[in-house]
């Protein structure tokens, strides 16, 4: 992911444990890297990067100079800060764990927890993907998710109806959490989760959506746009504001029109229809 658009955080694998993504989350990263043996946390800011930085030093200098004293798990924190909140028309999002929470009437919950996985809702980018499903007619079709992190966004198609839902990732840590998360949804079921690359999944599917960073999205680019059935929607969320150009001059064409975009918080989803 180049430097000059984006503030990265590099933890060696040396002074990573389970409680690290955590407390980087607690910053709000775009999502997370892996880079060799290395973390690479990405955020939009370069002060949200030097927060979570600072978090880790003081956490780190807390370890050392109070080793009998055991830290909290900062995925805990997060949860119990959480409250359930609405998105869209349809969605209703619980990031609690575990979640007695009541879902408002008329409402579909969706319960995600924090996790070492991108996707629990908050993040803008998300949101905009999630009102973009809301506005395809779903019923009876199959969706794929590319990059599908929490499985949030194959959740939501299959709770407005997809028959089928097909979601990969090329982190097997992310479809091991991924696969914790359709467990907790009766919709869940009809996911298929997949670890591995564009290129492994077969056949085409009327909606394909992907909420991916635009480094990540040109380099699958191709194989993504192939998945598409004729007269179907192509998703693209994950886009800064200030590369909605740049995205829309490499994917959009006379066979690729523009059908939809959202914007929000400098953030911007598209919807482009294959012809």
């Amino acid at each position: 992911m180049p430097r000059s658009k984006y503030s990265r955080l590099v933890v060696p694998r040396k002074a990573r444990d389970d409680s690290v993504v955590g407390l980087l989350s607690l910053s709000s990263p775009l999502g997370f890297l892996q880079t060799g043996e290395d973390l690479v946390a990405c955020f939009r800011e370069a002060s949200s990067a030097r927060e979570a930085g600072r978090a880790l030093a003081l956490r780190r200098i807390r370890h050392e100079l109070v080793t009998d004293i055991p830290e909290g798990d900062p995925l805990e924190t997060y949860r119990a800060a959480s409250r359930p909140f609405a998105v869209g028309r349809r969605f209703w999002i619980d990031p609690g764990d575990p979640s007695d929470s009541a879902t408002p009437e008329g409402r579909i919950a969706l319960r995600l927890p924090a996790s070492r996985a991108f996707g629990t809702g908050a993040h803008e980018s998300t949101r905009l993907a999630l009102l973009a499903l809301e506005e395809e007619a779903l019923e009876g079709k199959d969706v794929l998710d590319g990059g599908t992190g929490s499985g949030v966004l194959a959740l939501a198609a299959t709770a407005l109806g997809a028959d089928r839902a097909v979601a990969y990732d090329t982190d097997p840590e992310a479809v091991f959490l991924a696969r914790e998360n359709l467990r907790r949804h009766l919709f869940g079921s009809r996911v298929l989760l997949l670890a591995g690359p564009t290129e492994a999944i077969s056949g085409t599917f009327a909606v394909v959506v992907a909420n991916l960073l635009p480094e990540e999205l040109f380099s699958i680019r191709a194989a993504l746009t192939a998945r598409v059935a004729a007269g179907g929607h192509l998703i693209l969320s994950g886009i800064p504001a200030e590369r909605e150009e740049e995205v829309l001059s490499k994917v959009r064409s006379r066979r690729w029109p523009l059908a939809g975009c959202r914007r929000a918080n400098g953030w911007t989803c598209v919807c482009l229809e294959r012809a």
